[in-house]
């Protein structure tokens, strides 16, 4: 599957800058009240499933890279986790920094990925807080609002035992991408580069 011109550009910088955290989407997220794991790690893993986009890697065949979208990636929460619950209100304050600092400055490598990274802070018995951290060449602001969105009907889908509420997806983001590049040739692609030169 050929890149999108927009994950060409990520990949193209990502080897003029290798080893570079710039384009990475750190989010911590503030979660309060009873928290199943299991079910929160049963819809994180629907959402990963759902969005091909979150389970592709970019791997290089001669000098260029193509989209790989894994069949099964799934997250293990369980050994993602950190309880600070011991530690008092001002040292889990501190934690929580340097582990969301830690997080953020993660290298991924776009070759063999995975290129999302998550873990799971617990503050006290409803308290906590998720960490995940995207690389940009697989997601944006507007898909992290939507994958959230997700996260939160799955989860309540599944703690009450009501059958899911999400419609499937009618396209995929590699089928946008195979579109932009039969779409973006010739004449348009001409008066795009002529218009940027």
């Amino acid at each position: 599957i050929p890149l999108s011109f927009s994950q060409q550009r990520l990949w193209f910088l990502d080897q003029m800058l290798p080893n570079n955290t710039i384009y990475n989407i750190p989010i911590a997220l503030s979660l309060s009240g009873t928290l199943d794991i299991n079910i929160f790690e049963k819809a994180l893993n629907f959402v990963l499933q759902r969005h091909e986009s979150l389970r592709t890697i970019f791997p290089v065949k001669g000098d260029e890279a193509y989209q790989v979208i894994l069949p099964d990636f799934f997250v293990d929460l369980q050994d993602n986790i950190v309880n600070l619950s011991t530690l008092e209100k001002v040292e889990q304050q501190d934690m929580v920094k340097q582990l969301l600092e830690k997080e953020a400055n993660y290298i991924f490598n776009l070759a063999s990925g995975p290129l999302i990274k998550v873990k799971l802070l617990i503050l006290s018995t409803n308290e906590f807080v998720f960490l995940m951290t995207l690389h940009h060449i697989i997601s944006d602001g507007w898909s992290t609002t939507i994958i959230f969105k997700e996260l939160s009907i799955l989860y309540n889908s599944y703690l009450l035992g009501q059958e899911l509420l999400l419609a499937e997806l009618p396209i995929q983001y590699a089928d946008f991408c195979i579109w932009q590049r039969s779409y973006v040739t010739g004449g348009v692609l001409e008066r795009q580069l002529d218009y940027w030169k």
